[in-house]
């Protein structure tokens, strides 16, 4: 069930947990999810070697095309993916379109803890696409996300 906030998250934020994600934007009130809800979404899973993990892993998810889609009624523009550390990074709806990363909740059949860069982690199909294996996209896959924003 969406929850729809009216009033500033500034009161609410400390209250959420780490299994939420905001999203937010200009033109409609922030919406906040659980994990249960973006799990009941279609989900996509990729199987590769990123460079912060010792051996390949599969990683479970939503396609954020999906999930934005579900969110604001289409793919936005711009989308800036923010993390609990305050760390964030802007992705392209061509590239969300092209590449089609998911936001990933398990990695290897398990949740994702905070301890291991969850519990939701951008994640772009290294295996299917060897050009985005560089800086540009590896700062865009974003681990322990708790806010995404239409920009």
């Amino acid at each position: 069930m969406k929850k729809i906030v009216a009033l500033g998250l500034f009161f609410v934020a400390p209250f959420l947990s780490a299994n939420t994600i905001v999203f937010s934007s200009s033109q409609q009130p922030s919406v906040i999810l659980e994990l249960e809800e973006i799990q009941a979404l279609p989900t996509t899973s990729y199987t590769m070697t990123l460079p912060w993990l010792p051996a390949s892993s599969e990683f479970l998810g939503v396609k954020l095309s999906t999930l934005l889609t579900h969110v604001y009624g289409k793919v936005p523009e711009q989308v800036d993916i923010s993390s609990l550390n305050d760390y964030h990074s802007t992705l392209s709806r061509q590239d969300i379109l092209r590449y089609q990363p998911i936001l990933a909740y398990q990695q290897d059949q398990n949740y994702i803890k905070v301890r291991n860069k969850g519990p939701f982690w951008v994640i772009y199909p290294l295996n299917l696409y060897p050009e985005l294996n560089y800086n540009k996209y590896h700062a865009q896959m974003v681990w322990q996300v708790n806010e995404i924003k239409e920009k």
